[in-house]
């Protein structure tokens, strides 16, 4: 049990049964051959946003996955922030040292949102990577329960890089759900930094 199901436990969030937690967690061993088919590194930066809902349930859900993140930062090297968007979708902005540590903090707050009744409105959640000179994404979709890339052309807005997104399908597709319709790799322009 790794230390964010523990807190949990501790400050009295349920785990809810049946949250799609394994297609997430699936990215810490994929990690290993992003870093070595296509020298892409974590930024240490990770997302997950969700269409925010003006009501007191959602609010007092928001304040919860805040303490909890914050409990969380004495023994992980996280910090978090969260941006509401133009749209109105709430992004929880995970930086940490591992991406084994991302990946839990990402699955913890997944789930705390399940749990509270709000997965409908989660829409994906984002993860950086580097290759040194080009931000580059694997979005998984809550709607679909997989994985797909997104590759955006620095200066060209609403324009990406298929050839490198189909090359970062081909390093992973078998080690995480991939999703391998192109037509549902939805893009999600102006990520908050």
């Amino acid at each position: 049990m790794n230390f964010f199901s523990r807190l949990k436990d501790r400050i009295g969030i349920d785990r809810k049964a049946g949250t799609d937690t394994g297609g997430v967690s699936s990215l810490s061993s994929a990690y290993i051959s992003l870093n070595t088919k296509l020298n892409l590194k974590s930024t240490g930066r990770s997302a997950i946003c969700i269409k925010k809902t003006d009501n007191k349930p959602f609010n007092e859900m928001e304040v919860e996955i805040e303490r909890f993140l914050d409990a969380g930062k004495l023994d992980f090297e996280i910090t978090y922030r969260t941006v509401l968007d133009p749209y109105n979708y709430l992004w929880f902005i995970i930086m940490g040292k591992t991406l084994e540590d991302i990946v839990a903090a990402i699955m913890s707050i997944s789930d705390t949102i399940e749990q509270k009744g709000f997965s409908d409105k989660i829409l994906a959640c984002v993860f950086d990577f580097n290759d040194g000179n080009v931000v580059q994404y694997l979005i998984y979709s809550y709607k679909l329960y997989k994985f797909y890339p997104f590759v955006p052309t620095g200066g060209h807005q609403n324009q990406r890089d298929l050839s490198q997104e189909l090359k970062i399908m081909s390093a992973v597709e078998n080690e995480v759900p991939f999703e391998k319709k192109m037509s549902n790799w939805y893009p999600i322009w102006n990520i908050p930094n």
